[in-house]
């Protein structure tokens, strides 16, 4: 419901859907996001890509066009296939309807097009922070759900571009870009919560069924058709261990913008909100950092959970650490962890890092916003921007 998100997220999200599946495309205008692969690789992260398509989106709706996605470096791999090779839709729901992308993509090859305007690629000055204006200043009625060093956060002094940013989150610039994964990307995080759950899942499963499972299974070949199962329970979704906590740590090379926080930190944190609700003891931890993990077999009474990826040991920059893991398998295991920690109950994290500030704004806007978020830090200057 509307108390459990930020102000306006249904209406904005509704409304977005819209802007992106008129009913004629033919009349439709488009902005074109081009990836420039080598340029920008080796300078801004997954983070700041979806950051940066939270303006393009906002730019796209400010000229009245469709905002269309093309050659996004991250799904440049061979597990992106078909038409969704090299476009976002590989990880996520198409931005816009098949029919607006198809005719997108027929006049980028005619320069008629270009010459006239119907089609132009986004550029940096179309987009100077400016908030789309159709839904007034919802931002105002935002209240405080971020905690500091003991305190609420009161004064984001950017509290518009936070509330859009994250309007446009879950599937494209934040909620929208992100509002679904897409096959490939269910398919890979079905693998990953085998992985961490399934052993565990199985276990609880065996105690239910006790000595009775022959003739059940024997019953239910019988009787393949169960109107619970099939009507009622199949809307939820995959088992997780309930309830999780969301625990991402940023340490590395982001020292350069911010003071590195110890995991310690993080886990002092972890324990005032356990304070509050004592059976919080599943922690779902992403992080780039090898010695993260290690230490988290320290902590005695938490169980934690985290991707089978190669991790840093000691200091590298974020670009070089994901040239060394590859597209697929950095960008894979990116949106995995993505995915998971929105997912979760309760969040830790860490505001300085535009991953957690990703993960925060997933959680305004997915009914979670009462969940609240504890930082080590608070936002940092490229973020107030």
């Amino acid at each position: 419901g509307d108390d459990d998100n930020i102000p306006l997220t249904r209406r904005v999200q509704r409304d977005i859907w819209l802007h992106q599946h008129p009913k004629n495309c033919t009349d439709a205008r488009f902005l074109l996001a081009l990836w420039h692969h080598d340029e920008t690789r080796d300078s801004v992260g997954v983070g700041s890509d979806m950051v940066s398509m939270a303006g393009m989106l906002g730019a796209a709706l400010l000229q009245g066009r469709v905002f269309i996605t093309k050659d996004y470096h991250g799904a440049r791999h061979k597990g992106c296939t078909g038409s969704n090779h090299a476009r976002w839709s590989c990880y996520f729901f198409p931005e816009a309807s098949e029919e607006c992308m198809e005719r997108a993509l027929r006049l980028v090859e005619q320069k008629q097009a270009w010459d006239e305007g119907i089609i132009k690629e986004f550029s940096g000055d179309q987009w100077n922070g400016e908030i789309p204006s159709f839904w007034g200043e919802p931002w105002k009625a935002m209240r405080p759900t971020v905690g500091v060093k003991d305190k609420l956060m009161t004064n984001y002094h950017a509290n518009h571009r936070r509330w859009w940013r994250a309007q446009a989150s879950f599937s494209f610039a934040l909620r929208y870009l992100t509002r679904f994964p897409s096959e490939y990307l269910c398919n890979l995080l079905n693998k990953e919560r085998h992985r961490a759950f399934g052993e565990e899942v199985a276990k609880l499963v065996l105690k239910t069924l006790g000595t009775e499972w022959p003739r059940a299974r024997n019953e239910s070949k019988r009787n393949p058709s169960n109107p619970m199962e099939e009507h009622v329970w199949s809307d939820y979704g995959p088992w997780m261990p309930r309830p999780l906590l969301s625990i991402h740590v940023r340490q590395g090379d982001k020292a350069s913008e911010m003071r590195v926080a110890s995991f310690d930190e993080y886990m002092k944190l972890a324990n005032v909100l356990r304070k509050r609700f004592p059976h919080v003891r599943n922690v779902w931890l992403s992080t780039e950092m090898q010695n993260v993990v290690d230490e988290s077999k320290e902590y005695k009474g938490w169980k934690f959970y985290y991707s089978d990826v190669p991790r840093q040991v000691g200091t590298i920059r974020m670009a070089e650490y994901m040239a060394l893991l590859g597209d697929k398998q950095g960008f894979d295991t990116a949106f995995i962890n993505l995915v998971m920690a929105a997912e979760c109950d309760f969040f830790v994290g860490v505001l300085g890092s535009t991953w957690s500030y990703i993960i925060d704004d997933l959680r305004m806007t997915s009914g979670k916003l009462k969940a609240g978020f504890l930082s080590v830090n608070s936002i940092n200057g490229l973020l107030r921007k």
